[in-house]
């Protein structure tokens, strides 16, 4: 099995301000980290990300590749909850506390496949317990770093009556970097909350 690279805040901290990545992304790398000193962060490796190609019938976008390799997640996985996004959306006046799961293919293998195939976007976050929001980076354009947000159901949805793929998807974050500095809670699977120093 492929292995993570695992660290504690200073060993992340040095991935970032090492990583060849501009200024405003290692800030928000850097303030992830901050807020959460006291977890195990990751990175990927080469082999990491080329695994997650090989198993999820994915050519990952440059940007993803670079983000991750710099600093992936934290160990073990936890569910995280956002303070806002950088752009309006249906789910940023949601009521309803929304958990993420946070990871590449971040899906069951079919909803995965519609994605990629229909909405041209790789999973990289989903609704722990919900197939109404999922987080993707844009596979056709692989230039657009943005993390893109749709919802399981609403795609289903698309597909059965026609409608345009495109108008259901939305820009979420600004970048993968962004999506994690947002980060304000994280969960255990047993739950257990961290909140963000």
């Amino acid at each position: 099995m492929v292995q993570h690279v695992r660290g504690d805040a200073s060993a992340a901290a040095s991935w970032v301000w090492d990583a060849d990545l501009p200024q405003e992304h290692k800030r928000n790398f850097s303030r992830f980290i901050e807020r959460f000193p006291l977890s195990v962060f990751t990175r990927d490796t080469e082999d990491s990300l080329d695994a997650a190609e090989s198993n999820d019938g994915v050519v990952l976008p440059p940007h993803l590749r670079r983000f991750r390799s710099a600093l992936a997640f934290v160990h073990p996985p936890l569910l995280v909850q956002f303070d806002f996004y950088d752009y309006k959306i249906d789910k940023s006046d949601s009521e309803v506390d929304i958990w993420y799961a946070i990871g590449l293919g971040q899906a069951g293998d079919e909803t995965l496949a519609a994605f990629l195939e229909h909405a041209h976007g790789y999973v990289v976050g989903g609704w722990h317990g919900s197939d109404d929001s999922y987080l993707m980076v844009d596979t056709r354009n692989v230039a657009d770093e943005r993390i893109f947000e749709c919802g399981g159901d609403d795609l289903a949805y698309a597909l059965e009556y026609g409608s345009p793929v495109g108008n259901i998807v939305e820009p979420a974050f600004t970048s993968y970097s962004s999506m994690l500095s947002h980060v304000v809670a994280m969960r255990t699977w047993q739950g257990e909350v961290t909140r963000a120093r």
